[in-house]
This record gives C-alpha cells, sequence and structure tokens, in this order.
C-alpha cells in the first residue's frame, strides 16, 4: 500500500509539489498566527508577570498594568499592617514625553518602583542615578535603535527632557519592552511622580510579599477586609487580566484566530484539490485494483497514505521556514515578536495529519462510487 502510495505521488511530481507547496505555507502561516499570539499574550502581561511580589493591589476596575487611575499612597503603609506581609512597595505607571536635546519628543510609558528593594528585573542601582544630567531612565534594550537619531543607537548617558525635568538613559534592561507602541521607561518613585505629574502622596500600584510559609488567600482576604477600595489580585490573576484587555478586549485574538482558521482552510483547500485531481488523474488504476478483487477500504489506505506521506514532508518543511521567520522576525527593534515555541510546532504535526486526512478522504470519495466494469469500456 506505501510502495504504491509513494510511486503514484513521485510519478505526478507538478501535483505532488503544488500539494507541498500549499501545506507548507499554511503550516508556515498558522505557526506564525499562533507564535505571535502567545508572545502577544505573553508581552500584554509583562509588566504585571515579571514584578517580584506575590499580591498586588490596584484600584477597582484596572484593566491592566500600563494605565491606571492613582490611588492613595498610604496603601502601602496600611497593607503592612496586616499579618502575614512581610514587604511592600508602590509602582507608578503613567504617560509622559521625552524630548531630546535634538527637539524630537516621543511619548513613553512611565514605570517607577520604590528602589529600596528589587521589584522589576530592571538594576535598581541604575534606577537610582541622579546626577547632575537629572534623573535615571532605564529602557528596554530594543529601544536603543528606535531612540537613536541619523542610524547610531541611541548611547548610555544621553541627556533629555521629561515633564520639565532633566533625565539621562543610565542603561538598558533585557526582555522588559512594552506590548503597545509606546515603550516603558523605568525609573525611581520620586522620579515617577514627576514624570508623570501626581501627587507626593499618590500611587497607581501596590505590591506585596508574603511571609514564608503564609498562606497567600488568608493574607489576600485579609487585605480585602482592610482596605475595601482596592482590589486586591495574586500575579498570576492580575497578568490574566492584562492579557484579557489587550487580546480579547482589543479584538486581536479575534483577528489571529480568523488568520489560523484561514490558514487551515487553505491547506484543507489546496492538498483537497491536488489529491482529488490526482486521483481522477488514475481513476483507470485505481477501478483496476478494485477489479482485481481489492476493497474500498485498501484503495481509500493508498490515498491516505498518499496524505501522511505529504503531511509529513510538508510538516518538516514548513517547520524549518517558521523557525527561520521566527528567527528573522523583531531583529534590529521590531514591533512584531515571534515566540516560535517547541510546544508550538509540536501541536502542529496532528492538525498538519487531520487536514491531509481529509483531504485524502474527500479525493477517495470518487473512487468508492467508481464501479470495477467502467474501467473495461
Amino acid at each position: 500500500m506505501w510502495k504504491i502510495a509513494w510511486h503514484n505521488l513521485f510519478q505526478d511530481k507538478v501535483r505532488f509539489i503544488t500539494a507541498l507547496t500549499g501545506l507548507v505555507f499554511a503550516i508556515v502561516l498558522i505557526a506564525v498566527q499562533a507564535s505571535i499570539f502567545l508572545s502577544a499574550v505573553r508581552s500584554s502581561s509583562r509588566l504585571a508577570r515579571e514584578v517580584d511580589c506575590d499580591l498586588w493591589l490596584v484600584p477597582y476596575s484596572a484593566s491592566n498594568a500600563d494605565f491606571s487611575a492613582p490611588m492613595p499612597g498610604r496603601r502601602r503603609y496600611q497593607a503592612l499592617g496586616v499579618p502575614g506581609v512581610e514587604q511592600t512597595g508602590r509602582m507608578v505607571v503613567g504617560f509622559s514625553f521625552l524630548r531630546f536635546r535634538s527637539g524630537r519628543q516621543e511619548p513613553v510609558i512611565v514605570v517607577g518602583t520604590d528602589t529600596d528593594d528589587a521589584w522589576l528585573p530592571v538594576d535598581r542601582r541604575l534606577l537610582r542615578g541622579r546626577t547632575g544630567d537629572g534623573r535615571a531612565v532605564v529602557f528596554n534594550s530594543h529601544e536603543r535603535l528606535r531612540f537613536g537619531e541619523e542610524g547610531a543607537p541611541l548611547q548610555v548617558g544621553a541627556r533629555g527632557e521629561m515633564n520639565g525635568h532633566r533625565v539621562f538613559v543610565a542603561g538598558y534592561a533585557s526582555n522588559m519592552a512594552s506590548f503597545a507602541i509606546t515603550p516603558y521607561a523605568f525609573t525611581s518613585y520620586e522620579a515617577a511622580l514627576d514624570f508623570a505629574r501626581l501627587d507626593d502622596d499618590r500611587t497607581v500600584f501596590v505590591m506585596v510579599r508574603c511571609s514564608d510559609g503564609a498562606d497567600i488567600g488568608a493574607v489576600r482576604a485579609s487585605l480585602a477586609e482592610r482596605i475595601p477600595d482596592v482590589e486586591v489580585l495574586t500575579r498570576a490573576d492580575f497578568a490574566r487580566r492584562c492579557w484579557r484587555y489587550w487580546i480579547m478586549g482589543t479584538g486581536m485574538g479575534m483577528s489571529l484566530t480568523l488568520m489560523a482558521a484561514l490558514a487551515v482552510v487553505v491547506g484543507i483547500t489546496v492538498v483537497s484539490q491536488t489529491l482529488v485531481t490526482g486521483v481522477h488523474a488514475k481513476l483507470r488504476e485505481y477501478g483496476v485494483l478494485k477489479a482485481m478483487g481489492f476493497s474500498n477500504p485498501f484503495v481509500a489506505g493508498v490515498i491516505l497514505a498518499q496524505g501522511i506521506i505529504v503531511a509529513l514532508l510538508g510538516y518538516i518543511l514548513g517547520c524549518g521556514v517558521s523557525l527561520c521567520v521566527s528567527y528573522f522576525a523583531g531583529r534590529g527593534g521590531a514591533a512584531v515578536q515571534i515566540d516560535m515555541a517547541p510546544t508550538t510546532l509540536l501541536g502542529l504535526l496532528p492538525l498538519t495529519l487531520v487536514i491531509c486526512a481529509i483531504a485524502s478522504l474527500a479525493a477517495a470519495w470518487r473512487v468508492f462510487r467508481l464501479a470495477p466494469a467502467e474501467v473495461f469500456r
């Protein structure tokens, strides 16, 4: 059966290459769309997920970590009085404009945290910087080219102005790019208040670390009871809320899902048309097999084997092309991020087999209805 299937495929190389090309295109499109979706989920919840805390105090109905209404700064000290709370920190998130010495302006999302301890994977020693050049800000490493001028990347020590306050670039962080087009500008809590134009007694979020061995659920309930005008969320809950807002609330998830579904339709259509055409071209051969006593299941097995061969070869080629696309995407500070996880590619194997199985069965339907005597007319 497999030998017949292999012979039928390679005897008509044009149809075989056409089917393989359509399947590879579908696999690449599905893999890229799925990877963009998963990357968007991680990126849109990065700020909530990367903070080293157990619980978040957020204003009611705060949809994400990139912008929210402020709350009184004393909430930090109220939280410290709850049993099981070991440490608290404040975070300010707000919009500002960074103006360079050349006069160019760029919008940024200011993120400021207390620097008495490490809350974010950003060197807090850099955030504390304050010299005659102003206050220190730290960007994600991808912003070097974006903020650079005349083709040169933005250098450490570059000076600018933010909301009337002088700033200088103290360094760069890794893997802290924002999901939105507007980049993060990390700084100290005190500097962020000035940049975001908030009063000294205000904050936007409060981060809570629990004591070793403390029941996080019980601490969360105690915080909610003592501070009734905020929501108390775990880090996972807040991260989930963030990506649901950006991915589901903005329609991006539906767009990516529709593109992936379209890729599946394209793959089934191209492979089906090619296999059906190939089967029709060899109806006499299949009729001879049936006239010799071979059953419909055997003939269907030959056609299905052709589909499996196409599926496996197309899967290997499609994964190779997808990895190339993933490798070159996002280079040079591009906004599109494609993180091709191995699990994504492994998940495509059964989907590829299903696509080719459906296409093969559609092609076999014409043979099922073929009477063996027709080949002798």
